[in-house]
């Protein structure tokens, strides 16, 4: 493997990843978007409240658009959104019953994924790989 092809396989996977996860999530009927599944990744399973902010920060998604995307799938059933009574401004979001059913179909569809791609691969091929992806994603986080 030539190394300065390294930015095509990264984005590659990506692709391949982002693909895969929208059509498991049309398979599954899932009532969300694939570009919306930060947001189930974020909440905690245990229905904890998170502040709004919190999840921009987390997620690294613009105010408006987790707006948006909270008050969809507040719409649906899928999420609570809470005004703190202490200070309007604070914002709490948690998941419903049926959000961490959600959460749960999309836990499984990673671990598919995650199986897909390190298929092959031993135990120990696994845990450097991991690591090196890591130490990639820091590398490259000093540069911005």
């Amino acid at each position: 493997m030539e190394l300065g092809c390294i930015f095509s396989y990264i984005n590659k996977i990506g692709t391949i990843s982002n693909k895969f996860l929208a059509k498991r999530i049309k398979e599954e009927g899932l009532p969300i978007l694939q570009n919306h599944s930060l947001l189930f990744y974020i909440l905690p399973k245990d229905k904890s409240p998170l502040l709004f902010s919190e999840i921009v920060e987390r997620g690294k998604i613009s105010k408006s658009s987790l707006s948006d995307i909270i008050n969809k799938y507040e719409n649906l059933g899928l999420v609570n959104k809470c005004i703190s009574n202490e200070d309007k401004r604070n914002i709490y979001i948690n998941l419903t019953d049926d959000g961490v059913y959600v959460k749960n179909k999309l836990e499984d569809i990673k671990n598919e994924a995650l199986d897909a791609m390190l298929d092959g691969f031993d135990e120990n091929q696994k845990e450097v790989f991991k690591d090196c992806v890591n130490k990639a994603l820091v590398n490259m986080k000093k540069v911005l």
